[in-house]
């Protein structure tokens, strides 16, 4: 009795293994990503295009850990460097994002609703390009550059980058290996002295990804 008891216990464990080693506490994830700027941000730059990546580390079937990265480019609206600058101007926004968050999952099912929340490091940059020479009038915040007066145009052109905390919050759908989510981003910036007072260059923005998970 008790060596049929033992083989019984042997085949069950061995069953067992292969399945647990196929249950990984941990996946990676891709997607692309449609960057949508508000508040101010979005009254100088408009949505643009961008990819994502990560990986999570699941603590229980619903609880995980998330670690992304985010890289977007953005697009610039219409007339808004005529309303910053004295001459025409060249603008080139980008974005890019590191956050580790909280996630919670619905159980198990064909699709799982999801929701997260966390910290990151948010890295912005603005090009500027003015051509001629002679001084330009400037002041804008959220091009990261406000100063008391007139500068030369081979002072205005080039990047200028702010790199700050921010906090998310987001809620997405998975079913299978593809998930869409969308999350808003809060970051504190820098601040300026303009006409109008201390302004502070934070930023939001709302991006939509669309992904796969592996």
């Amino acid at each position: 009795m008790f060596k049929r008891v033992a083989v019984v216990c042997v085949v069950v464990l061995a069953m067992a293994v292969p399945a647990a080693a196929q249950e990984k506490p941990y996946s990676f994830m891709a997607g692309g990503v449609l960057m949508a700027p508000l508040s101010n941000s979005a009254d100088r730059f408009s949505m643009g295009l961008g990819f994502t990546g990560g990986f999570a580390w699941r603590f229980t079937s619903q609880l995980s850990l998330t670690a992304d990265y985010l890289w977007s480019a953005l697009g610039v609206q219409d007339d808004s460097a005529a309303d910053s600058a004295s001459r025409p101007a060249e603008v080139t926004p980008r974005i890019q994002f590191g956050t580790v968050n909280i996630k919670f999952q619905a159980p198990p099912g064909r699709a799982r609703l999801h929701l997260l929340a966390g910290g990151g490091i948010y890295h912005r940059s603005v090009g500027l390009s003015a051509s001629g020479s002679g001084n330009i009038s400037v002041c804008d915040p959220w091009w990261f550059l406000c100063p008391s007066g007139p500068i030369p145009v081979s002072t205005f052109n080039g990047t200028r980058t702010a790199t700050n905390p921010g906090l998310n919050v987001g809620v997405g759908l998975t079913a299978g290996r593809f998930f869409a989510e969308i999350r808003y981003h809060y970051m504190w910036g820098p601040k300026f002295q303009t006409s109008k007072g201390t302004e502070d260059a934070n930023g939001k923005f709302f991006p939509l990804t669309v992904g796969v998970t592996f």
